[in-house]
């Protein structure tokens, strides 16, 4: 029995046409770089705090208790940010926790002690997931900033 060449053309065709849609659909889930998803910013407000803030990509959030703030600089350390509210989640792996969807922002507070350092390095980790179920490796940035020297007369 031979099977007409209309036919296979047209289960060729359909054939491709699944795979070109599948295709378009999974490009479409393909996650965001970290540095897209997750867009940091920071500005030193005063010699006492540095401002931090994310743009959280929409369909991605943002772990509370997955950041951690260090400083790299001798005698400078970093006090605990307010954070604000964020969003409770039922994380399948982390269970009850708290997120931020879209913007957060923060301020850390710095205690400076017989420190002379021209610039203050902080390393920042956070951690944060997309809703497709793609979550990344915890982030690390370090992070640089000019600080005024402190004269003797004011320590």
């Amino acid at each position: 029995m031979r099977i007409p060449t209309l036919f296979l053309a047209k289960l060729w065709l359909s054939s491709i046409l699944a795979f070109l849609v599948s295709a378009s659909v999974w490009a479409d889930e393909e996650p965001l770089d970290a540095g897209q998803a997750f867009e940091l910013a920071s500005a030193r407000p005063d010699a006492d705090a540095i401002r931090l803030s994310w743009n959280i990509s929409s369909g991605y959030y943002l772990y509370r208790q997955k950041f951690k703030f260090v400083s790299l600089t001798p005698g400078t350390t970093v006090g605990a940010p307010q954070f604000p509210t964020g969003q409770t989640w039922q994380d399948s792996n982390l269970g009850r926790v708290e997120i931020y969807r879209d913007h957060l922002e923060l301020e850390l507070p710095l205690r400076r002690q017989d420190d002379q350092s021209a610039t203050l390095r902080l390393e920042i980790t956070y951690q944060g997931c997309a809703d497709s179920g793609f979550c990344y490796l915890p982030i690390h940035k370090t992070l640089e900033f000019d600080r005024p020297i402190i004269p003797d007369a004011q320590r």
